[in-house]
């Protein structure tokens, strides 16, 4: 399990932000070295270096380090500054449960034009869908939150959907996560909803890929 201590990192907009930082042993966890290597960039100054581990490990799908790449990406250390590559990151963070990365939402929310929220949303559903078709069981779960937390207005039914299927594959949280809002997705098309989960279940179950829902 990972425990995570912060590095206070002062900026601009925010008063006090702060970088995730792994403690944890390398047979624990492969990215163990690859990660503290970034956070020691950090410490030293040398964000490049910083942003080129982030990067890699936050493609990987790595919670921490997409969280860390956010705040580089947002503050223009290590890379151009862009705020909607960090509402992007941070979006993913917190879809893959990093709590933390909620707090930060609310400020770069503010920074990105509303109008392009829903663009960045689709770059964030692509992504755990592709982690999710190559067998990333996990990222069920992800899809879950992002129904839930990320789009402007919660949808019980397919958050419920995601959940039922991560419960199917045995995914620590997901039965308790999808009994709890079971008694919000719609009574009238639970039936409808779960026969879709079982479909989308068998199909990953054997190693087929599954689509984008359409709303």
């Amino acid at each position: 399990m990972k425990i995570i201590l912060y590095i206070l990192l002062i900026v601009s907009y925010f008063s006090i932000y702060s970088f995730a930082q792994e403690n944890n042993s390398s047979d624990e966890d492969p990215n163990f070295a690859q990660f503290q290597k970034g956070v020691e960039a950090v410490k030293s100054k040398d964000y490049a270096l910083a942003a080129d581990i982030f990067e890699e490990l936050a493609v990987s799908g790595d919670m921490d380090a997409q969280f860390n790449y956010a705040i580089l990406v947002r503050n223009g250390l290590g890379r151009a500054q862009n705020y909607s590559e960090a509402l992007y990151w941070t979006w993913l963070s917190y879809a893959s449960g990093l709590e933390k990365a909620d707090k930060v939402l609310e400020k770069i929310l503010e920074l990105v034009p509303e109008e392009n929220h829903q663009q960045i949303r689709e770059r964030v559903s692509l992504f755990i869908l592709e982690k999710i078709n190559s067998g990333d069981r996990a990222s069920l779960l992800n899809f879950g939150k992002y129904y839930l937390k990320i789009l402007p207005e919660e949808d019980y039914n397919k958050s419920y959907l995601f959940y039922s299927i991560a419960a199917a594959f045995g995914e620590d949280g997901a039965k308790e996560k999808r009994d709890e809002i079971l008694s919000d997705v719609d009574n009238e098309k639970i039936v409808e909803i779960q026969s879709q989960a079982s479909e989308m279940f068998e199909k990953l179950r054997k190693g087929e890929k599954i689509e984008m829902l359409k709303d």
